[in-house]
């Protein structure tokens, strides 16, 4: 008796066989959409943390915008800080180190990393045999500040003498806006996974589409609670980090978006700057704290926003505030409002420091800080 002849997988299989060829075919389809309609994110090289809110991706070459307007080059490290080249950064330097840390003021938004104040410094140091690496991102205050810092130290191993903190009056807000956020240690698993979900956002047609209706969904959101008009990367991305908070009393009234104010108008300082100013207090003492276990010297560094130059504000609660804590932590202060308030009319020093429009320094301000940093560190020898 002749033995039957095996029926193959797609003869035994056929519903299964007919939808498994269909999903690749779709994944083909997909992926080669992805490959000519997926535009180029400006912001890809932004992400989120799970320790310290925020981060920017390692050894990365992007051409960004900060306001549609201005674009300028954008490098990081193997570390995934800010800087002329992607290049590898050791964790155990054999020279000296030191380490800045800030908002976007030290970033250097819209200007050239070799033209902003962290970058001029380490030219100059450079000389010296001296490293000078930039840790700030977009929107951290202290109590990232202090999270980040903790997590390179103690998390990656990395090393470094100093540690410049450049404290901008928007942490104030941030630090309101970033209350509910709690650090967490990602899994080998949980990592795996973001990376994946990251690769897919990225490279697939479809869940790009999908990703991008819901963050458009939800920054539409934002734009309604806050009343705001004026949608541009710059505002896009301020509203990316109100994604934990949920006060949207404070979202609608227009004083808590104009931050400038909050150090101008005593009702409005004691209404949400005060409370904000408590809880940077206490980042940026456990952050002293840090230091001080690693026998690292820290220093805080303030500078005026445009409109405290026009209203006069050289005393500013900013100034009295940070002067006082180091003197009670044994911090280096370095005060860069008289730098600004020295050179008069008001609106020239605007219009020679400062990006048109915006509260960020150009290429000539950042000069102007990086100077007097420079000169105030060499100083301390």
């Amino acid at each position: 008796m002749k033995a039957k002849k095996k029926k193959r997988i797609f003869e035994r299989y056929p519903a299964l066989s007919i939808m498994i060829v269909l999903l690749l075919l779709f994944g083909i389809i997909d992926f080669m959409m992805g490959i000519f309609m997926i535009p180029e994110d400006i912001h890809s090289f932004r992400v989120a943390h799970p320790y310290y809110h925020h981060d920017l991706m390692p050894e990365q070459k992007v051409r960004t915008t900060w306001d549609n307007q201005l674009y300028y080059t954008f490098y990081t490290n193997s570390l995934g800080f800010r800087d002329d080249a992607c290049r590898k950064v050791e964790l155990h330097p054999e020279k000296k180190r030191i380490l800045f840390i800030g908002d976007s003021h030290t970033e250097g938004v819209g200007v050239e990393y070799p033209d902003t104040f962290a970058g001029l410094i380490d030219q100059w140091y450079s000389r010296d045999g001296v490293e000078v690496l930039n840790a700030a991102a977009v929107s951290y205050s202290p109590k990232l500040y202090f999270y980040k810092t903790k997590y390179l130290i103690e998390q990656k191993g990395l090393g470094f003498d100093e540690l410049v903190v450049c404290i901008d009056i928007s942490d104030v807000q941030n630090e309101l806006v970033y209350q509910d956020f709690e650090p967490q240690i990602q899994s080998a698993w949980q990592k795996a996974f973001y990376d994946v979900c990251r690769f897919w956002k990225k490279h697939s047609f479809s869940c790009h589409a999908i990703s991008g209706i819901l963050e458009r969904q939800k920054l539409d959101h934002f734009y309604k609670l806050a009343r705001r008009d004026v949608k541009n990367p710059k505002t896009d991305l301020y509203a990316t980090f109100f994604d934990q908070f949920y006060d949207s009393e404070l979202l609608a009234r227009e004083e808590f978006h104009n931050i400038a104010y909050w150090y101008l108008d005593k009702m409005t300082f004691e209404r949400w700057g005060r409370e904000g100013f408590i809880l940077e207090k206490w980042y940026m003492t456990r952050l002293a704290d840090l230091c001080m276990e690693h026998g690292i010297k820290m220093h805080v560094c303030v500078y005026p926003w445009p409109l405290q130059l026009l209203k006069g504000d050289f005393n500013s609660i900013q100034v009295q505030f940070w002067e006082l804590f180091c003197e009670q932590n044994d911090v280096h202060f370095i005060n860069l409002f008289p730098v600004f308030f020295g050179r008069l009319p008001e609106e020239d020093v605007i219009k020679n420091y400062y990006l048109q429009g915006d509260v960020h320094f150009n290429s000539k301000g950042h000069k102007l800080v990086a100077k007097i940093i420079y000169e105030q560190l060499n100083a301390l020898k």
